[in-house]
């Protein structure tokens, strides 16, 4: 990974513009340094809505988790979509995700019992958040009149969102669950209702790839955190030690999968399956940060004690969730020449590999933590295999 080129000190001012038009003349564009040190406060939230996970893994606490979650991922997918078609890297964008990054750090402040106590603070987090990227789209309008009508309604969509998350501040549980869920669905919603208006203005199908990328890897390090820490806590049993090394086999055998993906494949940026390719990272960055969770959890159960059903579910679930997800993302992507085969299985195994690990869940109360995430390890090194075998085939095979 390259970063752009930071501009001099004295075209830091200026207007923003069109990425879509520099897309035809630099179609390698890289991020930014500002993008990647954007990114770095990502890394608070994250881990603060993993700890809430660990905290309480029943049902309620999962829950809770995806609408802690959401917020976070979707604030940082608004400014990095913005970025993506009209960043200037000027002064002006500079503050602004300056004051994103404040906006960020004050969303982690709140997550701990953010569905409890702290709950009215975190939904002005979020308001601030939001505000700040209408802010985005107010510029872009200003100066770009090509983007005009995809911002506008942006900037309607995204406000008409801030209402019920407003209106959540004042009212007490379970409504104000139901007016965030209301919010997020606007949120949501926007970009899918604007198809018509993105036409005009297709993303970078090397630069927005590669944005994810960098955010998967945030999660994926707070994974691997998660299971030092798990291990950190313990006395070195051999069990524990043999579940952790099993569930870092799954996580790289997963950031394996995923970065050769990124590496060697393309998002079409006019077609419907981009959306699509954006929306599924949801679950794929929920399911990393929640195995995460699970592996800690398992690592921490003592030798010989049953593991519980909490536990159990909380992992076979999340990594359910990764393999399926990950089935979707290939199927979304366009690999360059003699890297995909003309049949490829890979999606498919991966939803087997999906189903297992749900039955492990509903039916491996018997099993002891390293049997848990060792089937998950070994089911994504089944992946991996099958990932190289069938580069190996297109090659020899390309048509």
């Amino acid at each position: 990974m390259h970063p752009r080129a930071e501009p001099p000190l004295h075209a830091l001012s200026r207007r923003p513009t069109l990425r879509s038009i520099e897309h035809e003349h630099h179609p390698e564009r890289r991020a930014t340094w500002t993008e990647l040190f954007f990114d770095v406060v990502y890394v608070v939230a994250i881990a603060r809505v993993a700890h809430e996970l660990k905290q309480d893994p029943t049902l309620p606490g999962a829950a809770a988790f995806a609408g802690l979650f959401v917020p976070v991922w979707w604030s940082w997918i608004g400014v990095t979509i913005y970025a993506d078609r009209f960043d200037a890297d000027d002064t002006a964008d500079r503050l602004l995700l300056a004051l994103q990054m404040l906006g960020v750090a004050a969303l982690a402040v709140q997550i701990h019992d953010g569905v409890g106590i702290n709950a009215p603070g975190l939904a002005l987090a979020y308001c601030g958040l939001r505000l700040l990227l209408i802010l985005f789209y107010a510029r872009a309008w200003r100066h770009i009149p090509e983007a005009r009508p995809l911002a506008a309604r942006y900037m309607a969509g995204f406000s008409l969102a801030l209402l019920p998350w407003l209106a959540s501040v004042f009212v007490p549980s379970p409504l104000r669950f139901g007016l965030w869920a209301a919010g997020i669905a606007i949120d949501l919603l926007t970009p899918l209702a604007s198809r018509p208006q993105q036409g005009a203005l297709p993303l970078s199908p090397a630069h927005l790839p590669e944005r994810f990328g960098l955010f998967t890897l945030i999660v994926l390090g707070e994974t691997v955190a998660s299971v030092v820490g798990g291990v950190a806590g313990q006395h070195w049993a051999a069990t524990s030690v043999l579940t952790a090394v099993l569930s870092f086999a799954f996580a790289f055998a997963m950031g394996w999968l995923y970065f050769d993906n990124v590496k060697h494949a393309t998002v079409h940026p006019k077609r419907r399956s981009a959306q699509v390719w954006v929306y599924i990272h949801l679950f794929l960055m929920m399911g990393l940060t929640a195995s995460g969770a699970g592996a800690e959890l398992l690592i921490a159960i003592p030798p010989g004690e049953p593991v519980s059903a909490a536990a159990r579910w909380l992992f076979c679930a999340a990594t359910a969730s990764c393999f399926a997800a990950f089935a979707v993302i290939l199927r979304t992507t366009e690999c360059s020449p003699g890297r995909r085969p003309r049949r490829d299985l890979r999606p498919g195994m991966l939803l087997v590999a999906s189903g297992t690990m749900m039955l492990i869940g509903l039916g491996g109360e018997a099993l002891p933590p390293f049997l848990l995430t060792g089937s998950a390890g070994a089911l994504a090194a089944l992946q991996l295999v099958a990932h190289h075998q069938g580069r190996a085939h297109a090659r020899r095979d390309p048509g």
